[in-house]
């Protein structure tokens, strides 16, 4: 009977996933683009609240930050994107990649995440300290037509999208 008890116990430990955790934090680098639960709140640049859809004027040459809270401190991702004319969110247009959350990712530990960025010419660079997180070079003269793009997914596959008209002013040497 022992044996049988033994047997059913093993057969419903395995159908539910073994019954315990590895330890290890969820894969979360291939999320799908699902809408969810998952909402990235108090987006914003240089200490400002920004919302969707908003324009964020920043000047050339100049840093600025971005600050983000996810409804979490598990695992996240954060990806952030320079759109020109409207294009979609994709790799080709991805400046940095984040594992965040979860005390193992050292660079954005917890819910609270923030970079600094800059626009240098045609370029966009972000980076958290002294680390270099990634920039993109973009073709457009006329920079008032960027779009910034954050986007947040949890490892439930949960995703948020938010988008940022950026206009990018001159330096006047202020």
């Amino acid at each position: 009977m022992k044996h049988i008890l033994l047997a059913i116990s093993l057969f419903v430990l395995s159908a539910c996933g073994g019954g315990g955790s590895d330890g290890e934090s969820p894969n979360i680098d291939n999320l799908p683009d699902e809408q969810g639960l998952f909402t990235l709140q108090n987006i914003r640049f240089d200490a400002r609240d920004y919302y969707q859809g908003e324009q964020v004027t920043v000047t050339e040459s100049r840093h600025f930050e971005v600050q983000w809270v996810a409804p979490t401190a598990e695992a996240y991702r954060i990806d952030l994107y320079l759109s020109a004319n409207g294009a979609a969110p994709s790799n080709n247009n991805k400046i940095v990649a984040l594992k965040c959350g979860n005390e193992t990712f050292s660079l954005c530990p917890n819910a609270t995440g923030e970079v600094q960025c800059s626009v240098d010419g045609n370029s966009l660079a972000c980076a958290i300290g002294t680390d270099s997180l990634g920039s993109m070079y973009f073709q457009e003269k006329d920079l008032s037509n960027l779009s910034f793009i954050i986007k947040g997914c949890d490892a439930l596959n949960n995703c948020d999208v938010k988008t940022f008209n950026l206009s990018v002013q001159n330096d006047t040497g202020e």
